[in-house]
């Protein structure tokens, strides 16, 4: 259907230089009511899209904008801002407007004009817009209102030859089926002199050929790299009743009023050498080798906001009773164009990411631990998270360490656990936009933004059963330390597996990998040793809160009621399981025959094993908390060549 898809590619084709190149699918970085060209320093008369550099603000500072940490542009160096008007639906029964989804693709195109003449790259500080806001009707013979014209997408029927359906200077009067684009074409010819122009216009010209290719007048001899725009909108995600169902940010019904605007932030000498030395570019950025060493897509969909946005809403959080500012509809036919109240309050600016509470800081982006959660405490997640939500949950639960991950989603803790580390990766490996602010990155795919507090909050002291004492991290390993009795359950607490160990009338209890206690008079095989505190690092299955163990490293215990026997060398008498499986996982109050590891009569005997364990081991995959096949916990089953099986919870997407 090239008469409605692939209008503007026609014409490139048909330009003596076909060089150019497509910046394309690119997301809003921020749909406010800012236009830093039109307003500087105040809020703007309606609400625009805005794509680029992430120091986007009401002013338009060129050293400033350079500074930006990132642009949702591909090629990093290219910290240009280019916005316009967003487009809303209108309700036909109750007037009320949602913005409709929008996504650019900005053309750089090379094109000398019949005199082949050098084409420049922008100049710094260079600000220019092509349409007029006010304008409601359309002039065949001026190139700045040929500029601005509509395409209905349709990729599935010819309409060649169909009128109804030719791209055309206003919006269409029925729905496009693959979404409509809004198409702005700047002038390419500049004085040579003035960045800007007190209309904002005048600095720059058309050629004198036509609107997207020619000389440039005398007036305007400079020819620079020509820019266009299409602002891809989504009208095919809501119904069509008739003129008056597309409205611009701006109160126009027609289209006409359809504008662009352009804030320069180029590494120049990047942009001419793109100019200059790819001739084979053919809309593919990667045909060009300078712009391709730049190219850094990771970056580009990581980027946020930096500054701030107008307080008020915009239709991102559910639909508008009246468009924001004084913009009432409006075609131009139906005589001047209605006022506002004259007390119109006008909103302040607010930062665009919410601020974190008081001693609260933002380490980076770090990769959750190799063998589960990195923030096992407490958890919970939310569709209006924002990494302020999850510090204020992870404050109340008493935790001074805080991440969010998968746009949603909140952990909290006191240390970093399962081998995890506050060392940040790169930051654009977080890239998931959190979801109750777009303006925010909270974590991504087994990434956590973290957070952390110069003043952590006090946790109430583990208070243990009477007659009990903590005895720190001790050493493990397969021969085990503690050999009296062991169970393994999906809710263990510390509780839980002392009251065990006592009612086997064993003084010693020890607790590793989360979810498994073992009971013994002493410690055996050399085992049960002080080891780093860092190694017990695991939440207990039934109270994340609270340590138990960690790999081969016992959070272990002793009854005052009972000695303790120290360590010895000497070998223990094996253990044990029975291996038919219980009918639930069991717990604390299970009784001995879902439970118990008994000693066996025979030093002699071999343990029973099961799949995937060598004869060490001392429980059977029935008891690993769950079944293999138990759907009920997100935990991963995996086995070690030196050890049962264990049970991690391994990282996921809710």
């Amino acid at each position: 259907m090239l008469s409605t898809k692939l209008v503007s590619l026609v014409l490139l084709a048909a330009a003596v230089n076909a060089e150019y190149w497509i910046f394309g699918g690119l997301k809003p970085i921020v749909t406010t009511r800012l236009d830093p060209v039109i307003s500087p320093n105040e809020v703007s008369g309606h609400v625009h899209s805005v794509v680029g550099a992430s120091r986007f603000k009401s002013v338009y500072d060129p050293d400033d904008l350079l500074l930006s940490n990132c642009t949702t542009v591909p090629v990093q160096p290219d910290k240009s801002n280019y916005w316009a008007p967003q487009l809303y639906h209108q309700d036909q029964q109750t007037g009320q407007f949602t913005p409709i989804p929008t996504s650019f693709n900005i053309y750089y195109l090379v094109r000398p004009g019949p005199g082949n003449v050098a084409v420049k790259a922008f100049p710094p500080g260079l600000r220019m817009v092509a349409g007029n806001t006010n304008r409601r009707t359309y002039n065949a013979s001026s190139f700045a209102d040929q500029a601005i014209d509509f395409v209905c997408m349709d990729f599935t029927t010819d309409h060649a030859g169909d009128p109804d359906w030719d791209e055309r200077p206003s919006f269409f009067d029925h729905n496009c089926p693959d979404g409509m684009r809004a198409q702005v074409f700047f002038p390419s010819c500049w004085d040579g002199v003035n960045l800007d122009a007190p209309d904002h216009q005048s600095h720059m010209a058309y050629p004198i050929q036509n609107f997207n290719d020619g000389d440039c007048p005398d007036t305007h001899p400079v020819h620079l790299v020509s820019l266009f725009y299409e602002m891809i909108t989504s009208v095919d995600m809501f119904d069509y009743w008739g003129p008056g169902t597309w409205v611009l940010a701006n109160g126009d019904t027609t289209g006409f009023g359809h504008h662009g605007d352009f804030t320069n932030g180029w590494d120049v000498d990047l942009l001419q050498d793109a100019i200059d030395n790819c001739p084979d570019a053919n809309g593919n950025v990667m045909d060009c080798p300078a712009l391709a060493a730049a190219f850094d897509q990771q970056s580009a969909d990581a980027c946020v906001l930096e500054t701030q946005i107008v307080n008020e809403e915009v239709g991102l959080h559910g639909p508008l009773d009246e468009l924001a500012g004084c913009n009432p509809l409006w075609n131009g036919t139906t005589g001047p164009r209605p006022s506002c109240a004259a007390n119109l309050t006008i909103p302040a600016l607010v930062p665009v990411q919410t601020s974190l509470p008081t001693n609260w800081t933002e380490i980076g982006c770090v990769a959750e631990g190799p063998n589960g959660r990195a923030l096992t405490g407490a958890s919970t997640t939310s569709p209006t998270m924002t990494r302020a939500t999850c510090v204020s949950f992870c404050q109340e639960k008493g935790f001074g360490l805080a991440g969010v991950e998968y746009s949603d989603e909140c952990y909290c803790d006191n240390e970093m656990r399962n081998a995890a580390t506050n060392t940040t990766v790169m930051w654009n490996e977080c890239t998931n936009h959190c979801a109750g602010n777009v303006n925010e990155i909270c974590g991504g795919p087994n990434r956590l933004t973290l957070m952390f507090t110069s003043n952590p909050p006090s946790l109430p002291t583990q208070s243990l059963p009477a007659g009990w004492t903590a005895l720190g991290c001790l050493s493990d390993n397969s021969t085990r330390a503690l050999t009296g009795y062991g169970f393994s359950s999906n809710q263990m607490t510390v509780d839980s597996c002392l009251s065990t160990c006592a009612s086997q009338g064993l003084p010693l209890a020890g607790i590793e990998y989360g979810s498994e206690c073992y009971c013994g008079a002493s410690f055996e095989n050399g085992l049960g040793t002080p080891i780093d505190e860092a190694t017990c690092s695991m939440g207990c299955s039934g109270d994340s809160s609270s340590t138990c163990g960690g790999s081969w490293a016992l959070t272990a215990f002793r009854s005052n009621n009972t000695s303790g026997v120290a360590p010895s060398s000497t070998s223990a008498p094996s253990i044990s399981v029975f291996s038919s499986a219980p009918s639930s996982p069991p717990t604390s109050s299970s009784s001995d025959s879902e439970l118990s590891a008994a000693i066996s009569s025979s030093s002699d005997a071999p343990p029973t094993t099961f799949s995937g364990a060598t004869s060490s081991s001392l429980f059977s995959a029935s008891f690993a908390g769950t079944s293999a096949t138990d759907s009920s916990s997100s935990a991963a089953s995996v086995s070690s060549a030196a050890g049962p099986a264990r049970r991690y919870y391994s990282p996921r997407r809710l």
